[in-house]
């Protein structure tokens, strides 16, 4: 008879258990934040400048030295930088390339993709995807 109480206990535990372990949309970590179009861009030298204004994008350093994190990703590997898109083109993780080929003048648009929202993107976007559109 102990036995019986026994399995229901821990049939019950388990299901409090699992029930703890869902997750709620409020904690969902997936999401696309933009910097609208009609910003000001004639105070900006150069892309940094503009990705600061995007709520868990992290840039230290200035110049060459430029590193761009988005906050709350992690890699398998050492690199944790995101991936740049341009009007559709992929364009590296390479923060400075991009910098040398954007006007800022010219950008229409900066939007940060994490979690679902970047697997379009496959591997390459497991640590964010910055998509830029620009204004030609």
């Amino acid at each position: 008879m102990s036995k019986k109480y026994f399995a229901i206990i821990v049939l019950f535990s388990v299901f409090i258990a699992l029930q703890g372990c869902g997750t709620s949309e409020s904690a969902s970590r997936d999401r696309a934040v933009e910097v609208d179009s009609d910003s000001d861009t004639t105070n900006y030298q150069e892309l940094a400048d503009y990705l600061r204004r995007l709520p868990g994008v992290r840039v230290t350093g200035s110049g060459q030295n430029t590193t761009v994190q988005v906050r709350g990703t992690s890699s398998f590997s050492s690199d944790t930088r995101p991936l740049y898109v341009v009007d559709g083109q992929v364009r590296g993780t390479d923060y400075t390339e991009v910098n040398r080929f954007i006007d800022i003048n010219e950008v229409k648009s900066v939007r940060l993709l994490t979690g679902s929202d970047a697997s379009a993107y496959g591997m390459r976007g497991a640590n964010g995807v910055i998509e830029i559109v620009m204004k030609r």
